[in-house]
């Protein structure tokens, strides 16, 4: 019985790399979004053993507060610009896109709720009956 043995995983180094920004496509209403990009600078990727970064993280730099993480949408056009070179007009056109989708998950959130959306499992139902027919 395998949901009775015990499974363990460990680490002994992290690899912490510093990656480029570019214009993101999480829905938003409030500026630019912002994503990491595929591509990262090996020359400032860092290694560390496991238990000196943990005490690293205790002692010296404790996480962030999630207030702490966000970052005003004037910074995130500021960067995008100057680190990414983007232009005004693809920020722009990144923002209405990322506003256009936020509104269409609000509508879509909206109509759950007010149960106009089906449930998956009459969606399913409805496409089984229609590639293999009613049920006998």
């Amino acid at each position: 019985d395998t949901s009775s043995m015990k499974r363990n995983v460990s680490f002994s180094s992290l690899e912490i790399r510093s990656y480029n920004i570019t214009l993101g496509d999480a829905p938003t209403c409030n500026g630019p979004p912002i994503s990491l990009d595929w591509e990262y600078d090996p020359s400032a990727t860092a290694q560390y053993e496991i238990d000196h970064y943990e005490n690293y993280r205790t002692d010296e730099a404790p996480r962030r507060k999630k207030q702490e993480m966000r970052m005003p949408p004037m910074h995130r056009q500021y960067l995008l610009m100057r680190e990414a070179g983007f232009t005004r007009g693809e920020i722009k056109d990144a923002m209405e896109e990322a506003k256009r989708v936020a509104k269409q998950r609000q509508k879509t959130a909206k109509g759950a709720r007010l149960g106009f959306v089906q449930p998956v499992e009459e969606v399913l139902e409805k496409t089984r009956r229609k590639f293999f027919g009613k049920r006998r």
